[in-house]
């Protein structure tokens, strides 16, 4: 892709270490973990007590500090948002308001912005819910022998289920809120793609500004892999040992790592032209350079195997990884060297994490490496926005921060085990799937 000329003028983050750019990254430099018990989870859903025997199923990155009255107006509207929905709104609303937008809200036609000219674009996923929303409609479908019969559950869920139920989950409503909220009345979109959902919505935005449909963009993302109902399904990639500490149990390229913890979190991008910016004299936070997407089928993709087995390249696309960031470094015309930093997408599963590894090291093998699963668990579809929240604060602060490592003797990767001034003007953020999808981003410092 040509070089972008779009700028961040605004960001946002709620996260298990911290709400807002600056706790988040404060987080980051403090090693602080969000891995915790999920007995610690403040969000009502129904999990171990605390006394309970740890396992890897009952860790996770609980955003335990999150009151949603804070920050969702009308307040009303909570009734109709699911926890990542409400996330994403408060993200959102923190990036407008460091991007300067709030005193120009809600937008008008009589205003310097127009509703026209602002769009919302968020990565997202299956908002899958409480178990307890359906509990009184799958009460309803047992026999008189005490079976459950799935021919009765649709005429039961329709008297015993919410009419809002459905209104609530579906993976299209942050980006509808946030618009709404703001009477944005321009391009509104949703990327539903994996890990990769954030950083897709991000490149979709840079088109919507590059052809004009839009003059601002807001680009977010939003996930969770411990909604008790999502842990149902993790099948998909395996499961992490608890450490001790457990705050030390999500390890990214840990050669004694065994799988993947849980967490939750959404970021949210405020995205514009230069020129746009310098008119409405806002701060730019970075550029975005250039970026590059690449899909090549992993094994288990490409042979539809797909499990959380330890079967080597059955999960992930080193070469996939290996060209989206060379054609992003090129497009930027910037070589390895003149990188100060590489936010890293290694979440401790040992496959896609050699995979990673294989690829950094043939491309920029002597930069250094940040991994903010280790302190988030991995947050799903909202993880690739939050490393390039942490690649934007990182320019703007100039420094690298470390990663939480159990064993900072057995690191196999370029991380610092303490916060280092970054000696570059360029960070690399790398998203990718299991599936073999990998998009890689520059971002330059203004």
């Amino acid at each position: 892709m040509p070089q972008s000329n779009v700028v961040i003028t605004g960001l946002g983050v709620v996260s298990s270490i911290g709400i807002g750019g600056e706790a988040f990254f404060d987080g980051l430099v403090q090693k602080r973990s969000g891995i915790t018990s999920l007995a610690n989870r403040t969000d009502g859903c129904a999990v171990p007590s605390a006394s309970d025997s740890l396992t890897g199923h009952w860790i996770g990155g609980p955003i335990v500090d999150f009151e949603p009255k804070q920050y969702v107006r009308p307040r009303k509207s909570l009734k109709v948002m699911c926890r990542e929905i409400q996330t994403a709104f408060a993200a959102s609303h923190l990036a407008i308001e460091q991007s300067g937008l709030s005193t120009l809200l809600p937008l008008s036609d009589t205003g310097a912005i127009k509703p026209a000219d602002v769009g919302t674009v968020f990565g997202s996923e299956m908002f899958y819910g409480s178990p307890l929303d359906m509990e009184d409609a799958i009460k309803a479908s047992v026999t008189e022998d005490g079976d459950f019969d799935p021919a009765m559950f649709g005429g039961a869920a329709m008297k015993k289920v919410t009419p809002l139920w459905m209104l609530k989950h579906l993976p299209n409503m942050p980006a509808c809120h946030v618009g709404i909220s703001i009477n944005a009345q321009g391009p509104n979109n949703t990327l539903v793609l994996g890990d990769v959902s954030g950083m897709a919505a991000v490149i979709e935005s840079i088109s919507c500004l590059e052809r004009g449909t839009a003059k601002l963009m807001i680009a977010g993302a939003t996930g969770t892999r411990i909604n008790t109902t999502r842990m149902n399904y993790r099948a998909d990639l395996p499961l992490a040992a608890v450490a001790d500490p457990v705050e030390l149990s999500s390890r990214p390229h840990d050669p004694e790592s065994q799988g993947v913890v849980g967490g939750e979190a959404a970021g949210t991008l405020v995205l514009e032209s230069r020129e746009n910016a310098q008119k409405r004299e806002a701060k730019v936070l970075a550029r975005i350079a250039s970026y590059a997407s690449c899909f090549i089928a992993s094994d288990g993709m490409r042979t539809a195997l797909r499990s959380s087995k330890l079967e080597p390249e059955s999960r992930g696309s080193a070469e996939a990884m290996k060209r989206a960031m060379a054609t992003a470094l090129a497009d930027a015309g910037i070589e390895a060297a003149q990188l100060g930093l590489v936010v890293s997408h290694g979440m401790g599963d040992p496959i896609i994490d050699l995979a990673e590894r294989t690829a950094l090291s043939e491309v920029v093998p002597d930069t250094p490496v940040v991994a903010t699963i280790a302190a988030l668990g991995h947050s799903g579809a909202a993880s690739g926005m939050v490393d390039l929240v942490a690649g934007a604060l990182a320019i703007m602060k100039r420094q690298v921060p470390p990663t939480i490592q159990h064993d900072s003797s057995a690191a196999t990767i370029g991380f610092c085990d303490a916060p280092e001034a970054m000696a570059q003007k360029h960070v690399l953020c790398l998203s990718h799937t299991s599936e073999g999808n990998a998009i890689a981003m520059v971002l330059e410092a203004p």
